[in-house]
């Protein structure tokens, strides 16, 4: 029952996370802190990041400059690598990690930015 309350979490913390506003670099990071790079101004919205061939390697969300909401992490062929959440810049709830093919290798649980949980056999 706690595994489905955390996912249906992490579904509508992505739900909203998506109806926001992409918001394109440049950034300045100190600490762990996103600010934007001409106005100085801290960072809130989906923050995307490419590699140099234009792949997609992550999105997250911020508000005023910490990561908050739901975030995802890509391989180098494009499949998911990982996802998960983020409350005031801390990672809280369900991870998932999955290999190059996409299938889940990994799920674990955090709780105040400690991992509580790991499953190696989800």
């Amino acid at each position: 029952m706690k595994r489905l309350l955390i996912i249906l979490c992490l579904v509508l913390l992505s739900v909203h996370s998506y109806s926001q506003e992409v918001v394109t670099g440049p950034f300045l990071i100190r600490g762990d802190i996103y600010y934007h790079q001409d106005t100085n101004e801290l960072v809130t919205g989906i923050v995307e990041k490419s590699s140099d061939s234009g792949l997609l390697q992550s999105r997250a969300n911020y508000r005023d400059g910490k990561r908050e909401g739901f975030f995802e992490r890509f391989h180098e062929n494009g499949q998911l690598w990982t996802r998960g959440n983020y409350t005031d810049g801390e990672r809280e709830g369900l991870y998932e990690e999955f290999d190059r093919n996409g299938n889940l290798t990994q799920t674990g649980t955090w709780e105040n930015g400690e991992l509580v949980e790991t499953n190696l056999d989800p």
